[in-house]
């Protein structure tokens, strides 16, 4: 016999407020992390860490994988007027017919039981199987019933539950889209703290100095997006290293991507000149904007193609320079950037030159899926100008350690015809 029991959903608990619970946890997870490990480990890491336990996936119903059971069963209509009653008190039973609609679902599973902003007082019903992400939605009647009235009530729940479930979306997008923001400012509150608690700072800006009267370089406004483990702590415990500011970072960028420009502008002017040319015309330009503590030449070569700032034997930003020459040497010209030894937050860059390829647009298509492919890939940052991504890789000598590569592709690519015309 088929018994009706309140299987309601979206009916146990109250979304915004589980939501707003699981916000008020950011403080204490980020403070659970041991502190030396905490020191250790990047804030970017740090951040997909936590927002990776928190984030929501929200339910997505696929009702093309939808299958449907039939089976015979007894109905009660005891109290139902066309049947008659009953005479003795006692239950009367109709034959009748049991559908079972099976539809796979996937998200997460306590989502079924809790009501979304806005609600229905009479909510759907329904079975929920955790395990194999899958919802039963049953509807019985006696064998009377025409077709279309179990038609009817499979679609007015399916309509109700899509209803529920795009009003529970919405208020998860704006939940997960507000996760990162408030997970940094409590990894950016509890680095402070320990800064301030225990004198320390989690880097040592090496002193690169600006020299006077030299013209800023605004940055080109060109428009054109699974749990993280946390990487061991050092066997030797945390120690800050040298690192260079963020915003120096992004100056020294600066700095190439105007001699970029500048190169791309007259590209039959450096026609002639190898990566060891180009590398030097990029030297000399940094060398010109910035000095060290003895005002002598801050960026050094140590090789065919790099570009190097050093501290204490390490490098704190590296530059590659390479002629392109497809895949191979990108991946090739990556590796020699993560086999430097580096300080624990090295940045760092890798400059291409084209000069004999006339698809600009497929070199950069291979860029992009070649490094996102890479073994000690981690993340890329979205929001670069055109022609420019930035990666941030894992080294080859310690796990612990990231390598952010900011890498520019500029095209001095020139056709043969306008190239004799030059001559």
């Amino acid at each position: 016999m088929y018994r009706s029991d309140r299987n309601y959903l979206f009916s146990e608990g109250d979304l915004a407020g589980v939501l707003d619970a699981n916000k008020c946890r950011i403080r204490e997870l980020v403070e659970a992390i041991p502190r030396e490990q905490f020191l250790a480990t990047s804030t970017d890491t740090l951040c997909e860490h936590i927002v990776a336990q928190l984030a929501v996936a929200p339910l997505v119903l696929h009702e093309d994988k939808m299958t449907m059971e039939h089976a015979e069963t007894k109905i009660d209509v005891t109290h139902r007027f066309e049947y008659g009653g009953s005479l003795d008190g006692r239950p009367v039973m109709a034959d009748g017919h049991l559908l079972k609609f099976y539809v796979p679902f996937s998200g997460d599973h306590d989502l079924w039981r809790l009501r979304p902003s806005t609600f229905s007082l009479n909510p759907p019903r329904g079975d929920i199987d955790a395990r194999r992400k899958l919802l039963t939605l049953s509807f019985a009647n006696t064998s009377q019933t025409e077709q279309t009235w179990f038609k009817q009530q499979l679609e007015s729940t399916l309509a109700s539950i899509r209803q529920s479930i795009a009003t529970q979306s919405n208020q998860i997008q704006r939940y997960n889209a507000s996760l990162p923001k408030a997970v940094q400012e409590a990894v950016a509150y509890r680095r402070d703290q320990i800064s301030k608690l225990h004198g320390l700072v989690s880097a040592f800006d090496i002193p690169l100095v600006r020299k006077p009267g030299m013209p800023e370089y605004k940055p080109v406004d060109v428009s054109p997006r699974k749990q993280i483990q946390l990487p061991k702590v050092p066997v030797a415990g945390f120690k800050p290293e040298p690192a260079i500011a963020d915003d120096l970072y992004e100056a020294i960028l600066a700095n190439i991507r105007h001699m970029g420009a500048t190169f791309e502008g007259t590209p039959q002017t450096y026609q002639a000149l190898g990566e060891e040319g180009l590398r030097d015309i990029l030297l000399a330009s940094l060398n010109s904007v910035y000095q060290g503590r003895a005002a002598g030449e801050v960026f050094r070569h140590y090789g065919k193609t790099d570009i190097r700032i050093e501290e204490e034997t390490r490098s704190a930003f590296v530059a590659e320079c390479k002629l392109w020459g497809g895949e191979q040497v990108l991946v090739s010209a990556l590796e020699q950037l993560l086999d430097y030894l580096t300080w624990r937050d090295c940045k760092a860059s890798l400059v291409l030159f084209n000069k004999g390829v006339a698809g600009f647009a497929g070199i950069q298509e291979t860029i992009t899926a070649s490094l996102r492919a890479h073994s000690n890939f981690l993340r890329e940052k979205s929001g670069q100008p055109a022609g420019e991504w930035r990666f941030v890789f894992r080294s080859r000598e310690d796990a612990g350690r990231e390598v952010t590569v900011h890498v520019f592709c500029f095209n001095l690519f020139v056709a043969p015809a306008k190239a004799g015309r030059r001559r």
